[in-house]
């Protein structure tokens, strides 16, 4: 393996790492702020929202929950594998 070769396996290896950190950090903050949301909007006697609004933000806090936990389940593979 060339010095070239080497240095664009670095990058590669390097640039893949960031997107899967990229990603969790970014499936975090989405469960982050619909938490929050979901929370308030349970918690306030604010009552903007209507049911649709409030079920919609259930719905998105659980997809992302699974998101999350299928993406820890993949990197727990790979992690496993190597």
């Amino acid at each position: 393996m060339t010095m070239t070769n080497t240095t664009e396996t670095i990058e590669e290896i390097k640039d893949e790492l960031n997107r899967k950190l990229d990603l969790g950090l970014a499936l975090s903050k989405a469960e982050g702020n619909l938490n929050f949301l979901a929370e308030s909007t349970n918690t306030e006697g604010d009552k903007t929202l209507t049911i649709t609004q409030g079920m919609a933000i259930l719905d998105a806090l659980h997809a992302v929950q699974e998101a999350r936990k299928a993406y820890q389940a993949v990197i727990y593979k790979e992690r496993k594998a190597n």
